[in-house]
């Protein structure tokens, strides 16, 4: 499958996606939640997509999610709902749990219950045979906040800029608020390759900005288990009782950390926490200036998706193409414009 990348700006350009609020990272019991759709969906042409029959008026839409017992993910399953209510479409939405063999089953479960367009938030090839069998069944596969190796459309981004970019927002806070020094505990995760990447954007630029700031420790953390900020960071502090920044791969265990932090009685002006994901406790958390200093927001999930599924239904993108989403930094400077 040839692969084709789309640059922010030429995806600005030629589909008029124009950035909202909310993205990114992967593949129990899964917990699932359906709704059927009866608003009127509306009118296309019935566009020829190589291999499927989805048209904008038979979507019966699936959503593979990590998680939805986080506040990022859940935001994603709202938007998609509200997307699929206003334009009619049959709207599923699942949690594997972070596990991979569960991954597969639902992957499976929803091609036998008639989803025609899934898209999986897995975290690396595990899925990839069930993704392809569910491609030759006539399904459009699209993945976001990670690329393997099959996919219809991919929605991305550079994980290892953004974690540069979470450290961008802590240099500047450092250098100007400790006078460059800094004591660091970087929180990051080990379940995938992506991950891993944005970890070490995190290290390798936080040390380019700050070069007389110490990072005490990595600590992998492990996948998007609710509580895990609020242990680690328990421990961080009675570790490192100097310890005065945290920088963390996800707003999920970052917005646990300020409460641990707060809890610990360490809240001053001189604690920070940066993170990414873009989510209202986060944003919260910045314009009632708590040590929570800064977060990135993506593009909305929901509204990309609707863009990307419609340009490929009207054969406009490619089989194999790649989009880069948005990303906007938020911090106190800026915080009033994103809440």
């Amino acid at each position: 499958m040839s692969k084709k990348l789309i640059s922010r700006r030429n995806f600005l350009k030629t589909t008029g996606f124009i950035s909202a609020a909310g993205l990114l990272a992967a593949c129990g019991g899964s917990s699932s939640s359906s709704t059927a759709v009866s608003s009127t969906a509306p009118a296309s042409s019935a566009a020829a997509v190589a291999g499927t029959s989805v048209t904008k008026n038979n979507i019966k839409f699936g959503f593979l999610a990590p998680t939805l017992q986080t506040e990022f993910f859940i935001g994603i399953d709202d938007g998609l709902r509200a997307v699929a209510a206003e334009d009619g479409w049959t709207y599923t939405s699942v949690s594997f749990e972070n596990d991979s063999g569960t991954a597969v089953t639902d992957i499976e479960n929803m091609v036998t219950s008639g989803c025609n367009v899934i898209l999986a938030m897995v975290s690396d090839n595990s899925c990839d045979d069930a993704l392809k069998e569910a491609q030759d069944a006539g399904v459009i596969v699209m993945e976001c906040g990670v690329e393997t190796s099959v996919y219809d459309i991919c929605m991305n981004s550079s994980q290892y800029d953004i974690g540069t970019m979470i450290s961008d927002m802590a240099g500047e806070w450092i250098n100007k608020q400790l006078g460059g020094k800094a004591n660091i505990v970087v929180y990051t995760t080990y379940q995938n390759q992506d991950m891993q990447n944005r970890g070490q954007g995190i290290q390798d630029r936080i040390k380019e900005l700050c070069p007389d700031s110490t990072i005490l420790e990595v600590v992998d953390i492990g996948k998007d288990v609710v509580g895990a900020g609020t242990t680690y960071t328990e421990t961080m502090i009675q570790k490192y009782p100097d310890l005065n920044c945290i920088l963390c791969y996800g707003d999920a265990a970052a917005t646990e950390a300020v409460e641990a932090v707060k809890a610990a009685g360490m809240a001053s002006d001189n604690f920070g926490i940066f993170a990414c994901d873009g989510t209202k406790n986060a944003i919260d958390y910045i314009a009632n200036n708590d040590v929570m200093r800064g977060t990135l927001q993506f593009g909305s999930v929901a509204e990309q998706t609707r863009d990307c599924l419609y340009q490929y239904i009207d054969g406009k993108m490619d089989a194999g193409t790649v989009v880069m989403s948005s990303i906007n930094p938020i911090t106190a400077a800026n915080v009033a414009d994103y809440q």
